[in-house]
């Protein structure tokens, strides 16, 4: 893993996705360096949801702003290696990625947030 994968955040596991077996096949292929496909894919996950605020509706689904040569700097790729990962992601229907003249905007699609009611279930007998 890229070291500083290392330091993604850990928060309440409120956000949830929809995932096929399709993704998690891409996922599992390794990159000849840097960071996993998996640990990419879930920073792109953290991006989304670090500036969650549950006091406003459905600011989980606001894009975030990055450029493919920060992506390739932090995961230690080329940046033609981000471009493909990203247009296979949205090829799969994974996520949304729009261009500006300076950012790219990527959004995670289907990524929904429990409300803070909502009580789940984890199969843990623990407590």
């Amino acid at each position: 893993m890229h070291q500083k994968d290392n330091d993604i955040k850990m928060k309440p596991n409120i956000f949830f996705t929809k995932l096929n077996a399709d993704l998690f096949q891409f996922l599992a292929k390794s990159q000849t360096n840097g960071t996993t496909r998996i640990d990419a894919f879930l920073y792109l996950y953290e991006c989304q949801t670090d500036n969650f605020d549950d006091l406003v509706k459905y600011t989980i689904n606001i894009p975030f702003d990055t450029k493919y040569k920060q992506l390739a700097e932090r995961w230690g790729w080329e940046r033609k290696a981000v471009m493909s990962f990203l247009r296979s992601l949205q090829k799969m229907g994974v996520l949304e990625i729009k261009r500006s003249s300076r950012y790219i905007h990527i959004h995670i699609k289907n990524l929904a947030c429990l409300d803070s009611e909502t009580k789940v279930e984890t199969g843990d007998d623990s407590t």
